[in-house]
């Protein structure tokens, strides 16, 4: 009887380490499974990083234009998209409507230039000519009407004719982006910095050869028509990206065939680079007034050359 019941001990003792064998098999089962996961999360991790890092590199070359028209959506806010119907205006993201906003008087940062000029009057101001050769008037001020985001905006001046153009436009079945307006003088500086920087390290030039190149479509601080509040870049809502494919587009076109209507030109035409300095862009409107602006549409001469007709005594 004793020796039976040692037996039944004996068997549950073997028992109890056999239950505890299983359990520590599956503690270090779940374990090795849960390792198992561990590693694949961190191989998926690092396949996502290195996914990641290619389309970071892919995305680094990307154009300089697109690069530029993302980057001054980014700081003015949101291009905003004029409709149809009074000058109503929506946001090209959400569609919110635009409603007016007080205009701000604003006073540039001076710059110097050898123009020697000065803005006297409204006349004065919007046949204003900046360019490389000709910077911002010391003594420019600027009113400026913003857009309801309060980030964009243009001179208080042409307002009115931008509104009227674009709503007109609409009516007519197409749809645009206001893709940069009013820009300081700290903003030109810096897009033409991030061009610069770009096209040194995409084509390997010196600093001085990509600023020669760059300089042909991003003017230097105080000699862009942005900082006038004048000029606007206007391209269609489903192609905005500021290259020469811009004038195939149906809003394009009928800008080019109508903006002189409202007091507008096409300000870099092309076949005139070797007269403005600039590339040719044709997404950049200027505002000069109506009389000015079908005089040069009509003959296909640019602000430069309008000038110089027109004023002979400024040289």
């Amino acid at each position: 009887m004793e020796k039976i019941c040692r037996t039944a001990g004996e068997q549950q003792e073997i028992q109890r380490r056999i239950l505890e064998s299983i359990q520590i098999k599956e503690r270090g089962g779940r374990n090795r499974t849960e390792e198992k996961k561990k590693n694949n999360s961190e191989k998926q991790m690092g396949q996502t990083r290195k996914k990641n890092s290619v389309e970071t590199g892919e995305a680094n070359e990307c154009s300089r234009r697109q690069r530029q028209i993302r980057n001054q959506c980014m700081v003015l806010g949101i291009a905003a998209v004029l409709m149809v119907g009074a000058g109503i205006v929506k946001e090209a993201g959400d569609r919110q409507a635009l409603q007016s906003a007080s205009g701000e008087t604003i006073q540039l940062e001076k710059h110097t230039g050898n123009n020697g000029t000065s803005v006297k009057d409204e006349a004065d101001t919007i046949l204003m000519l900046v360019n490389k050769d000709y910077a911002v008037p010391e003594d420019y001020t600027v009113e400026l009407h913003w857009l309801e985001n309060g980030r964009t905006a243009v001179s208080e001046l042409m307002y009115d004719a931008l509104r009227d153009m674009l709503t007109d436009g609409s009516e007519e079945g197409c749809e645009f982006v206001v893709a940069s307006g009013y820009r300081d003088a700290a903003l030109q500086q810096e897009l033409l910095e991030e061009d610069v920087q770009a096209s040194m390290e995409k084509y390997g030039l010196t600093r001085e050869e990509a600023y020669e190149r760059e300089a042909r479509e991003t003017m230097p601080a105080g000699h862009s028509e942005h900082e006038t509040g004048l000029a606007v870049d206007l391209v269609a809502l489903d192609y905005q990206i500021l290259d020469g494919a811009q004038e195939f587009t149906k809003e394009n076109q009928w800008l080019r065939a109508h903006c002189h209507e409202y007091g507008f030109i096409l300000r870099y035409p092309a076949g005139k680079e070797g007269v403005t300095g600039i590339s040719y862009e044709p997404w950049h409107f200027r505002y000069v007034g109506k009389e000015a602006a079908e005089e040069i549409m009509e003959s296909g001469i640019t602000l430069e050359e309008y000038q110089k007709a027109k004023f002979p005594e400024n040289g």
